[in-house]
C-alpha cells in the first residue's frame, strides 16, 4: 500500500495520473464485499480534469487527484448522511456544507471516492451491519472474520488498497480497532483537537474524528489538514520521528495487559524487544486509573444516555428498522436519569485528572499496550446477542480507556508478515497529539526495519 506522500510525488513526476488512481480504485471496489455504502459516480471525469490541469502546469495542491474514503457519518456537500442506517432515510436531507474536517480535504484536492460502511450509528466495536453487509477483515477470509468497528469500511478500504487513506471516528476505539484488525494505522486524536461540526454524533463528549492509512505519515498529513495545522494548498508537512534512545515508554500494570490471545502476546512482546534493542527505555508501572476507566466504561458509560437523547424519537417510531444489537443497547438509555448522568460526568472528570496525575509522575513519553486483546474473531462467534455483547466488550476494553481519560492514541501494526493482525497502541494525555505522532513515527520505523 502506498501512502499519501509517495502518491503525491508520483503524480507530480507523472509516474501515475489521478484518472489511473481512480480507475484502479473502482476496479478494486467492484470486487470488494460490503466496504462501501455508496461510491461517487462522477469521480472519473473530475480526476481527468485534474490531470489536464496538471499537464498544463497549473498550480494545484500537492494532494490533488488522490482518492480517499469517508465514513458514512461525515456530511458531504449535496449528499445525505445515513450513518450506516436505513432509518435515517426518513429524515436525512442533502447537506448544504461539508463537515468542518472534510472541507479542508476537498480544498486540498483530495477526491471523495465513496462513503464507507460502518456499524450502524457507530455504536459497536465489531463492525457488523445488517443493512449493508459486513466487510471482512483482510486476514483469514476463508473463515470470515470481523473487520472491527465502527469504522469498518474505512479500514478495509485502506487495507485492500482501494484508497490510500480514509476518515473514521473514534468514540471508544472505532478507528483503532478496525486498524488493528486490518494491519494498518488508526488514530484517535485528543478530544477537542478536531471540530465535530457536520459529523453525525454518537457521544458529543467522547467523539473524535480520525484518519486511517497504511502509515503514520499519511495519518499525520490528514491530521494537519483536519485540525487546520496547514493550509490545504501548502507543501506537505514534514513529520520528524523522535529519537528512540531518548524515549521513555511505559507498559502499564493493569487489566489491559490481561486475557490476551496468544498471538497478541507474541506480537506485543516481540515489539517491546525490538524497541528495547533500538535503545528505547521501557518500564512497567502500576496505573490503577486504567482499571478505573474500564470499570466506568462497562458499568457506568456516559454514551448510552447521550445516544438515547439523540435517538429517542427515531427509536420510538422506527425501532424495528434499527440493527437489533444497536437498538436494544440504545434503548437502555431511557433508564438513566439526568442526575445519574451528571454524576457520571463528574466521575469522568475525576478520571481525567487521575490519569494526568499518574501519567505526569511517570514522566513517560507514551504508554504502550495492545490495541485489542484478541485477533479478529469470526463473524460466526457473534450470531446471538449475548455472544455479540461479550465479543464487543472484549474488542473495546483496551481502546475505550483512552477515550475515558480524554487522551490521544495511535494504533500501529506490530505482527510479523503472515501472522494474524495485531495492533500496538501508543497513548498519552490530551494535547500530546503532535508529540505522539513523532513517537509513533519512530516506533513504526523500528518495527518496519525488522
Amino acid at each position: 500500500m502506498m501512502g499519501l506522500r509517495p502518491l503525491s510525488s508520483a503524480l507530480r513526476n507523472a509516474d501515475t495520473t489521478a484518472g489511473r488512481l481512480v480507475e484502479q480504485a473502482l476496479e478494486r471496489a467492484r470486487v470488494s464485499e460490503s466496504v462501501f455504502i455508496s461510491i461517487n459516480p462522477g469521480l472519473v471525469s473530475l480526476a481527468y480534469s485534474i490531470d489536464r490541469a496538471r499537464a498544463r502546469s497549473q498550480a494545484l495542491p500537492p494532494l490533488a487527484g488522490i482518492p480517499v474514503a469517508l465514513k458514512d457519518l461525515f456530511n458531504i456537500r449535496n449528499e445525505i448522511t445515513l450513518a450506516g442506517s436505513v432509518v435515517r432515510k426518513h429524515y436525512a436531507q442533502p447537506e448544504p456544507d461539508d463537515a468542518d474536517v472534510v472541507a479542508p480535504l476537498r480544498a486540498a484536492g483530495l477526491l471523495f471516492f465513496g462513503r464507507t460502511n460502518m456499524s450502524e450509528f457507530a455504536f459497536s466495536g465489531i463492525g457488523k451491519n445488517p443493512h449493508y453487509g459486513t466487510p471482512l477483515s483482510i486476514w483469514d477470509r476463508e473463515h470470515r472474520r470481523l473487520p472491527g468497528g465502527s469504522s469498518s469500511g474505512s479500514a478495509v478500504a485502506v487495507a485492500e488498497g482501494i484508497v490510500p487513506a480514509a476518515l473514521g471516528s473514534d468514540t471508544a476505539g472505532s478507528c483503532r480497532i478496525p486498524a488493528a484488525f486490518n494491519g494498518i494505522v488508526g488514530v484517535k486524536p485528543g478530544y477537542g483537537r478536531m471540530s465535530l461540526k457536520g459529523i453525525y454524533p454518537l457521544s458529543p463528549t467522547l467523539d473524535a474524528p480520525g484518519p486511517l492509512a497504511p502509515d503514520v505519515d499519511s495519518c499525520f498529513i490528514l491530521d494537519q489538514l483536519m485540525c487546520a495545522g496547514i493550509k490545504p494548498d501548502a507543501d506537505l508537512p514534514r513529520l520528524q520521528p523522535a529519537r528512540l534512545e531518548t524515549l521513555k515508554l511505559v507498559v502499564p500494570d493493569a487489566r489491559v495487559m490481561t486475557d490476551l490471545d496468544a498471538a497478541v502476546t507474541t506480537a506485543f512482546e516481540r515489539s517491546i524487544a525490538i524497541l528495547e534493542s533500538a535503545g528505547a527505555e521501557i518500564m512497567q508501572a502500576s496505573m490503577p486509573v486504567l482499571d478505573h476507566c474500564d470499570d466506568f466504561f462497562v458499568e457506568r458509560p456516559v454514551v448510552v444516555y447521550e445516544v438515547w437523547q439523540q435517538h429517542r424519537e427515531m427509536l420510538e417510531r422506527h425501532l424495528d428498522e434499527y440493527d437489533p444489537f444497536v437498538g436494544s443497547r440504545m434503548s437502555a438509555g431511557a433508564d438513566i436519569s439526568e442526575s445519574e448522568q451528571q454524576r457520571r460526568y463528574c466521575e469522568r472528570s475525576e478520571i481525567i485528572s487521575e490519569f494526568e496525575s499518574q501519567f505526569a509522575r511517570l514522566e513517560a513519553d507514551a504508554l504502550l499496550y495492545p490495541t485489542v486483546a484478541c485477533v479478529p474473531p469470526k463473524i460466526a462467534e457473534t450470531e446471538d446477542d449475548a455472544a455479540a455483547r461479550r465479543v464487543n466488550l472484549r474488542c473495546l476494553r483496551n481502546t475505550a480507556t483512552v477515550n475515558y481519560f480524554d487522551g490521544c492514541a495511535i494504533s500501529l501494526p506490530c505482527h510479523a508478515t503472515g501472522e494474524a493482525p495485531v495492533g500496538l497502541m501508543l497513548s498519552a494525555k490530551n494535547g500530546d497529539d503532535s508529540k505522539l505522532y513523532e513517537v509513533a513515527a519512530a516506533i513504526e520505523r523500528a518495527l518496519v526495519r525488522e
